[in-house]
């Protein structure tokens, strides 16, 4: 087992401002976890807020706890010129989000083979549950797609870096998406 242990260089930053993110990933990379807290103190909010976006709020720390799990293990590939682990971290969690949809998708099945039925909706306002029935009927890739340009801002080439696709699957992707919500939303059906 190796042992993990905190470089004098950790200890006497002052505050997490003194260290960029890829000097932080680059200490990880050498087995200092505890510089793992630096990213995590400023990245965590936004992603958990992505994380319950996509995922839902049941999910969304979990898919947290496992993107940073990842970065851990990531942490040697992270660029140290980037100036946000940010995109980084948002690409990992939508990649968590996807398996989880999977393995999701498959115990389901399993369930209804079983005669299993959904619990009811928490109490939600309508308006905000017709979204979120509107991103649940979204394929999760559109779905990601979908959240990251319109709710956590990011332009299409920063998606399409993310989710290592090509810019105009990304566009496509956002067409597909915006035109099904619009129809779900109007018609109450996709």
């Amino acid at each position: 087992m190796k042992t993990l242990k905190t470089p004098v260089s950790l200890r006497v930053v002052r505050s997490a401002t003194e260290i960029s993110d890829g000097e932080a990933f680059a200490r990880v990379a050498a087995g200092e976890r505890s510089a793992l807290g630096v990213v995590f103190d400023r990245h965590s909010r936004p992603l958990l807020q992505f994380a319950m976006r996509v995922a839902g709020r049941a999910d969304a720390e979990d898919v947290v706890q496992t993107t940073f799990e990842r970065a851990t293990s990531l942490a040697a590939s992270f660029d140290r010129e980037a100036t946000s682990a940010r995109p980084w971290l948002f690409a990992i969690a939508s990649r968590v989000v996807l398996e989880r949809r999977r393995a999701f998708a498959r115990f389901a099945a399993a369930l209804a083979r079983l005669g299993s039925s959904a619990p009811p909706p928490s109490q939600l306002d309508t308006a905000r549950l017709d979204v979120l029935d509107g991103l649940e009927r979204l394929a999760p890739a559109k779905r990601v797609t979908l959240v990251l340009a319109e709710i956590e801002g990011y332009r299409c080439e920063e998606i399409a870096r993310m989710l290592d696709v090509p810019v105009g699957t990304v566009w496509t992707r956002l067409h597909h998406a915006r035109t099904e919500m619009r129809a779900f939303l109007a018609e109450g059906k996709p």
